[in-house]
């Protein structure tokens, strides 16, 4: 296969397997613990580049530390997750500046890492990619109704007799998974657009949770696909390129369905899809609940 063949099928990957696990991030309010994420990890890339091992490796065990101490943080009463993770994004962050100023003559490029190569990606890389979307996937599979369940009505989640920390730490981990495969690609800056965005852009347009998963996975697809071809064809940057074919199709969704909105409550009916109505899962689960 060649370079162009892995990349976009790379971009393919990425954008169903982060298309997937979007749409939770979304239900739990995670966006800001997935921004973290991939900076926060950026220690370990720093202690792997000096002791001469895997970039990513080095961050995403690195990244298993952070995780647990933001659980860790957030189950103390005066924590909130917010707080918690703000803590750990800038600690995370700051040591792994010191590392690099306290390393003398420390010359290691990381802009791959910051900013990702796809179409240097290799057969470990898709094969990377394939696990952890087969991790995905059977997170949903078996634990879709509880993660939805945690979602939208935490408090009846915890009397119903479930362990919440179980939970998070199971999507919190595999969200960070997603996060390190990720990085090859689009780097630890714009992997956030990859993990977030389609789920915002399904938001527009659905609040039932299976459809607004399909459109996710369409337009995180869909968006990786077309940013590779803009890459190749116009030589410009592949991480950049998907960035912003996700951020367009964000801004174009945003205004056909405010348009839409408009024309429905002008002729009196309520709109089928308005980021003011909660999405929802269900008759008894009506509102998507802050959980940190």
């Amino acid at each position: 296969m060649t370079a162009v063949g892995r990349a976009i099928l790379e971009a393919v990957l990425l954008g169903t397997v982060g298309g997937l696990i979007s749409v939770q991030i979304t239900l739990r309010r995670l966006p800001f613990f997935t921004l973290a994420m991939t900076h926060a990890t950026f220690p370990g890339v720093v202690l792997a580049a000096i002791a001469g091992i895997n970039l990513y490796a080095g961050g995403g065990l690195f990244g298993v530390l952070i995780v647990l101490g933001v659980l860790a943080l957030s189950r103390r009463p005066e924590q909130g997750t917010s707080t918690a993770i703000g803590i750990m994004l800038s600690a995370g962050f700051a040591l792994g500046v010191v590392l690099l100023s306290a390393r003398d003559g420390f010359s290691k490029d990381l802009t791959a890492y910051t900013v990702g190569q796809i179409l240097t990606v290799g057969n470990s890389d898709l094969l990377a990619v394939t696990v952890v979307g087969l991790i995905v996937v059977g997170l949903l599979a078996v634990a879709g109704r509880q993660l939805t369940f945690r979602a939208f009505d935490p408090s009846a989640y915890a009397a119903a007799g479930y362990r919440p920390t179980a939970i998070d730490m199971a999507l919190l981990l595999t969200v960070e998974a997603v996060i390190v495969v990720a990085v090859p690609a689009v780097g630890a800056i714009l992997a956030v657009a990859v993990l977030v965005a389609p789920a915002a852009i399904a938001r527009l347009w659905t609040h039932d949770i299976t459809a607004m998963t399909a459109i996710a996975v369409a337009a995180g697809a869909g968006s990786g696909l077309t940013g590779v071809l803009i890459s190749t064809s116009y030589d410009v940057a592949a991480g950049g390129a998907i960035t912003v074919v996700t951020g367009t199709l964000f801004a174009l969704s945003l205004a056909a369905t405010t348009a839409r909105n408009a024309v429905t409550a002008r002729r009196g009916r309520r709109p089928a899809a308005d980021p003011a109505t909660p999405v929802t899962a269900g008759p008894q689960m009506k509102t998507v609940e802050e959980t940190g």
